[in-house]
């Protein structure tokens, strides 16, 4: 069953014009992102460069980015980036940051 949260955007990313396409709207976001690129088996470095700099733009207000990637592709990614195996635990990770941001971590 998939869960729907109103605080969390969820993008499903099919290939790199894609994922360049969603990264440009993170400055109109006021959720949460979640972005679904299982279907990669391999992310090209210039999208993990958009991603992390999506990431920081999304921190700056206090708001998450977590990846949704095959188990594959988890290793592959920098640590710096929130990955997750499925939608669900990606929910979790983001509530998972948070909690650290009210924590002042």
């Amino acid at each position: 069953m998939e869960q729907s949260r109103d605080d969390c955007t969820v993008f499903n990313v099919y290939n790199n014009t894609d994922l360049s396409t969603k990264l440009s709207q993170v400055n109109n976001l006021k959720t949460h992102l979640i972005l679904e690129i299982a279907h990669f088996d391999q992310l090209p470095q210039e999208a993990i460069s958009q991603c992390l700099q999506a990431k920081s733009d999304l921190n700056k207000r206090l708001l998450s980015l977590v990846l949704v990637v095959n188990e594959n592709a988890i290793f592959d990614l920098p640590d710096t980036l929130s990955v997750a195996p499925t939608l669900l635990e990606a929910y979790d990770v983001v509530d998972l940051e948070v909690m650290e941001r009210d924590l002042g971590f």
